[in-house]
């Protein structure tokens, strides 16, 4: 075990973190205003195909990612018209949403892509404190997807506890009815919700590409990330804080996929293992939280009668 390995550890269990932290972000959205986002992996891998394609006719990374955004937008979209002015069961429509995902991708990025050469977001190395030993190149020499997804915790925390937007998307999911009573359209909040949450997800998608050794798109190359992000929600108990300190701990476990072989024991597991491990951290603490449920009118269609 050396210093190095420990650097590279690090590294890759942040920029491992983002991408999990954008649709994790944009799910604790979705369901504080009563809309349960299955769909949230499908989400992703679609936001990702958009990136790459982008990327592979020449757009620069920026215009990249706000084709992942685009299709995010339009996911959500879709999404609202069916869950909640068509009342559409939304685990049954997230089931159909990542099928129709995993299926569409693969069979458009074998169809549809230029010629140019997939490439990575810059990376912005911050000066003085990216010397820092350990942490330093981590936290301090990622590219600006990495650290927006950083940034934009405490800033979902702060619009969803502090503006006027965040105390309607509360209420749209814990007491519409109230929320009906003062005037305000619960439909179009739970609108606007699932709408930024599946934009966040997109934008994981696309951080899950421009972070990615190729800048390319590898069919469902989310991997499950997107149903990790449902086990991470309610972990985090829908706090976008706790939500950016357990998506690390979740970076940390893929990460270990590959540089288990530079720490000493470790390298005598099996990496099927190492691949494992996350989902099933996720699986064993989600039934383990016995005290975290959701509010009762998450996943229900909002109705006046």
């Amino acid at each position: 075990m050396t210093i190095a390995a420990i650097t590279v550890l690090l590294v890759i269990t942040v920029q491992m973190a983002a991408p999990l932290l954008w649709v994790t972000l944009g799910e604790i959205i979705s369901e504080r205003s009563g809309v349960l986002n299955i769909g949230a992996e499908g989400t992703m891998l679609l936001g990702a195909w958009a990136t790459a394609t982008a990327i592979s006719f020449g757009a620069s990374p920026l215009v990249a990612c706000l084709a992942g955004i685009g299709v995010g937008a339009i996911v959500g979209l879709v999404m609202s018209v069916l869950y909640i002015w068509r009342r559409v069961d939304q685990i049954v429509g997230g089931i159909m949403v990542n099928l129709f995902a995993l299926g569409f991708t693969t069979a458009m990025w074998a169809v549809l892509q230029g010629t140019a050469v997939g490439v990575n977001a810059p990376t912005l190395t911050v000066p003085l404190l990216s010397d820092i030993p350990f942490i330093g190149t981590a936290l301090f020499s990622q590219n600006a997807t990495v650290y927006l997804a950083i940034l934009a915790a405490p800033a979902v925390f702060a619009l969803i506890r502090r503006t006027r937007w965040g105390l309607r998307l509360r209420a749209a999911g814990e007491q519409p009815s109230a929320l009906d009573s003062a005037g305000v359209s619960v439909r179009r909040v739970r609108t606007s919700g699932l709408i930024t949450g599946t934009c966040l997800a997109g934008l994981g998608g696309a951080c899950l590409v421009v972070t990615s050794a190729s800048g390319g798109f590898v069919a469902n190359m989310t991997a499950g990330t997107g149903f990790i992000a449902l086990g991470v929600v309610i972990l985090a108990r829908w706090n976008p804080l706790v939500a950016l300190l357990t998506t690390v701990v979740f970076g940390l476990l893929k990460a270990l996929q590959f540089q288990a072989q530079s720490f000493g024991p470790l390298s005598d597991v099996p990496n099927d293992v190492w691949l494992a491990v996350p989902y099933i951290v996720a699986i064993v603490a989600v039934a383990a939280a016995r005290s975290t449920r959701f509010a009762p009118t998450v996943g229900v269609p909002w109705s006046r009668h």
